[in-house]
């Protein structure tokens, strides 16, 4: 497991693993991604920049988003999809369950994984790679607060992310457009 530190200036969390909880976390980097347009052949995807999505816009997205859906990959390569409950916090995206379960198994051994959300009129999808981390009373209490404005009926308890079990997604790239104007919003963000 990776205990670098990181500095204050990105979200990170000191996690941790009590009766069997984990916590996921996709970390976005503090400065803006760049953003491309995406190939994809045949769709009519203009090559000039007029049109494409501000990041801004799709953080916000993820930010309202009630829930989120990850992409693991099992020993086998078989694709394992799963919906899970999160908060979007200051450009990280946070996911809490059970450490035995098929997809935290699946990051254990292959630290690959895939994220998307339908928010606002935007699809979103990120990839990267994870990177287990240990969390802090302050983002801690800001996952809660932002659980709080989701229909989940649900309030996680901060006990459940003591022991390394807290997973930082470090995207590599992320695709986003609006479902009524694909063609022109079709936008491709790469991270540092």
């Amino acid at each position: 497991m990776d205990r670098r530190a990181y500095p204050s200036d990105r979200a990170c969390l000191i996690v941790a693993c009590v009766d069997s909880m984990v916590a996921i976390v996709v970390a976005m980097a503090k400065d803006p991604p760049r953003a491309t347009r995406p190939h994809i052949p045949g769709y009519g995807i203009p090559h000039a920049p007029e049109g494409m999505l501000p990041w801004g816009e799709v953080e916000r997205a993820l930010g309202g988003a009630p829930r989120y859906w990850i992409a693991t990959t099992d020993d086998a390569g078989a694709p394992h999809v799963i919906q899970q409950w999160g908060a979007f916090i200051d450009g990280s995206l946070y996911f809490e369950g059970g450490s035995d379960t098929r997809w935290a198994r699946n990051l254990a051994r292959d630290p690959r994984i895939a994220a998307s959300v339908e928010a606002e009129g935007l699809a979103i999808m990120i990839e990267g790679r994870v990177e287990w981390l240990t969390p802090h009373p302050t983002l801690a209490n800001a996952i809660i607060a932002s659980y709080a404005t989701k229909p989940y009926g649900y309030t996680p308890d901060p006990k459940h992310w003591v022991g390394d079990r807290l997973v930082a997604i470090r995207p590599v790239k992320a695709f986003a457009w609006r479902f009524e104007d694909f063609n022109t919003t079709a936008t491709r963000f790469r991270f540092a």
